[in-house]
């Protein structure tokens, strides 16, 4: 039933999962482009999937699949299906809650904005809107049916609410497969203790660069207490991880970055982002090209885990595919250019002293 190779359309996530939204909506997953009020939609999008025919809200998925073979429906279905089993497709129940409905964050990092940042919406000069029916539903969620919960925020340590949901959920569910995408500029210690409690936690740790450039992009994360907090969690929690955020701003030193991740786990995902288009491969110049591809080339050579390697190595080629299409465009340079002196001026950041490179094509 939910063979991905036979079923070009189907992922398991709509019978499994709900992505509760800052906006009171609800979605499938994160990727697709909008999201629901009512579950007769998702009940649309099951029916269609079953019938093998390609749903638009999942065309993200799909491109990718056609771009490099590979996708999150792919392998959302395939590790579901390995860890957990099938679900009744007759009988859908939610297993697996995918929570970040509330933007309240401790970081502006480059490629954010107001919409996932108090701290940016707070530089923008605009209000933040969470949805109060989502935190109801969020409250009732049957904890002891679920296999799985992702929390990401904001910033998932900086949310009370969230704190005190996981102190519930252990109570009466403490095998739950629990993932947190962090950004660990602090751990509390009310944090540090729940962390060491649950059987099955994973720390998923959002990092684009390391030192100077790490600050630059994540502002105003310290990179020293951010060593501090990696070492913690890999000495006292279960897993550790890392999401490799690439945009313009570091696609260009990934290996230096994949080397010091390497360190602390051996599994390392990379997040490739299309969105704003200003911090894509579009606005980087054809003739500067050239060094953001030898680095990614050499990411390729890296020795690491079988498991690993399937997907890294296809998201760093998906990334060399993207710097190597002759697609710059540069009225989205210039957008870049304005973007990153807007930004900078706030911060009293100087990019030139950061990264002498990127600097001399980005103001050019």
């Amino acid at each position: 039933m939910f063979d991905v190779k036979s079923n070009k359309a189907i992922c398991v996530l709509p019978w499994i999962h709900e992505y509760k939204q800052a906006n009171g909506k609800t979605a499938p997953c994160c990727h697709t482009h909008r999201g629901f009020r009512s579950n007769e939609n998702i009940e649309q999008i099951r029916q269609q999937m079953l019938k093998g025919r390609q749903v638009d809200i999942c065309s993200t998925c799909y491109k990718s699949e056609q771009k490099v073979g590979y996708s999150e429906r792919i392998y959302e279905t395939i590790s579901w299906i390995k860890k957990f089993g099938a679900p009744d497709v007759h009988h859908p129940k939610l297993q697996y809650a995918d929570i970040r409905f509330d933007p309240t964050c401790n970081l502006k990092c480059k490629t954010c904005g107001p919409g996932s940042s108090t701290l940016w919406a707070k530089e923008k000069g605009v209000k933040v809107f969470i949805d109060k029916n989502n935190q109801k539903s969020f409250n009732n969620i049957n904890k002891k049916d679920l296999k799985k919960v992702y929390l990401a925020g904001g910033e998932p340590t900086y949310i009370k609410d969230y704190l005190e949901f996981l102190r519930e959920l252990y109570k009466v569910n403490p095998d739950c497969e629990v993932v947190i995408t962090t950004n660990l500029k602090k751990l509390p210690k009310a944090w540090k203790i729940l962390m060491t409690k649950f059987n099955n936690l994973t720390i998923d740790c959002s990092c684009d660069a390391i030192e100077s450039l790490g600050e630059y992009v994540r502002y105003p994360i310290d990179w020293k207490m951010f060593e501090e907090n990696v070492q913690f969690v890999m000495d006292n929690v279960n897993h550790l991880q890392f999401g490799l955020v690439a945009s313009n701003l570091t696609a260009h030193k990934i290996y230096e970055t994949t080397k010091w991740m390497q360190k602390y786990s051996k599994k390392i995902n990379v997040t490739i982002v299309n969105s704003p288009i200003y911090f894509t491969e579009k606005a980087v110049p054809m003739y500067k090209r050239k060094h953001y591809i030898d680095n990614l080339k050499k990411c390729l050579k890296l020795p690491m885990s079988v498991d690993m390697a399937v997907t890294y190595r296809k998201q760093i080629q998906h990334l060399i595919k993207n710097y190597t299409d002759d697609n710059y465009q540069a009225s989205v340079h210039t957008q870049l250019k304005s973007e990153i002196i807007e930004q900078d001026s706030h911060r009293n950041l100087q990019l030139a002293e950061v990264d002498p490179f990127l600097a001399d094509w980005i103001m050019a």
